[in-house]
């Protein structure tokens, strides 16, 4: 009778206990159809027409003669890639030059043998000038007028011959934005022509319209007119679509998506309390994803706070 009677007063303190669970303050978005839609993707500003700059030799990147994004014409040198100790010997090579043939005059005008000095300098001229060749050929110019890029090989990374991109050079108008697409999106991006805007970070609209092009099946890129330059290289923005046709497609926010074992689960409003419910997607759309099965139209997804959710809890 004892033990009945404690069993039934835990009882009472945990359900006493779930009856007084705290609210979690949560956002959500009600799942629909439509049949147009906007999409949005995030990117950086980069360069039009852009070329891979790579180095003849490989080695060590011993001098950049540029500064990131700076304007360089045809043939300007970049960069001079080699072997620090070549390096370094070429500097005590000349010091030890230069020491030479300041001691072969005084030699020679105190009538001295200089036979053995005469040879050490020509030896070291030879040597000079093979380590000098070796510079040279590890020197990289500009292969065109354009536009440095913003993410260059720093000075003392190793470089493989015609392999380590050293650095890109192109245009900053056109200027493009670069972003990865599924196959779903690729095929609604090819066949709706959406209007096609960018938006700076703090919300304004950038004047002029861009067009879409597709690198390949996963990487898209947009390009827009720059004659002011008011895009500049590097800068954040937001790709935005709109009226992107689709048809009788449901859509889930991709912020409102959990794994778990690898498989997908969000969380709706049900009643105000949060029920955890397992969803099969197709592909992405922007930052939403299709929903093949798991949720119908008119569901609330749990967007924001997500963090403190377990099934069950109260939401407020």
């Amino acid at each position: 009778m004892r033990k009945f009677l404690a069993i039934f007063f835990v009882m009472i303190i945990f359900f006493a206990g779930c009856s007084n669970e705290e609210p979690v303050e949560v956002k959500t978005e009600k799942i629909s159809t439509n049949d147009t839609l906007t999409l949005t993707h995030d990117g950086k500003i980069s360069l039009s027409h852009e070329l891979m700059i790579h180095s003849n030799v490989s080695g060590t990147v011993l001098e950049k003669f540029f500064k990131d994004g700076d304007e360089v014409t045809e043939g300007q040198k970049l960069f001079r890639v080699g072997n620090p100790e070549t390096a370094t010997e070429l500097i005590q090579a000349k010091a030890k030059l230069s020491e030479l043939m300041t001691t072969l005059p005084k030699e020679m005008a105190q009538k001295n043998p200089v036979g053995e000095l005469q040879a050490e300098i020509a030896e070291l001229q030879e040597r000079i000038k093979s380590l000098e060749e070796d510079s040279t050929a590890g020197t990289v110019n500009a292969p065109i007028t354009g536009q440095m890029g913003i993410e260059n090989i720093r000075v003392g990374e190793a470089v493989l011959a015609n392999e380590t991109v050293l650095a890109t050079i192109g245009r900053i108008n056109p200027a493009i934005v670069r972003f990865g697409v599924s196959a779903a999106e690729k095929n609604i991006l090819s066949t709706s022509q959406p209007k096609i805007s960018l938006k700076f970070n703090d919300g304004t609209t950038y004047s002029r319209a861009g067009k879409i092009n597709f690198v390949n099946d996963t990487t898209a890129e947009v390009t827009f007119d720059n004659p002011d330059e008011l895009l500049l290289l590097g800068n954040d923005v937001q790709i935005e679509f709109d009226d992107v046709k689709v048809s009788n497609v449901l859509l889930v926010p991709e912020s409102a998506i959990q794994q778990r074992d690898g498989e997908n689960f969000v969380f709706i409003d049900d009643n105000k309390t949060a029920v955890l419910k397992k969803v099969s997607l197709g592909g992405k759309l922007g930052n939403q994803f299709i929903v093949n099965d798991g949720l119908r139209a008119g569901d609330s997804v749990v967007v924001e706070g997500l963090t403190n959710l377990r099934e069950g809890t109260p939401l407020k």
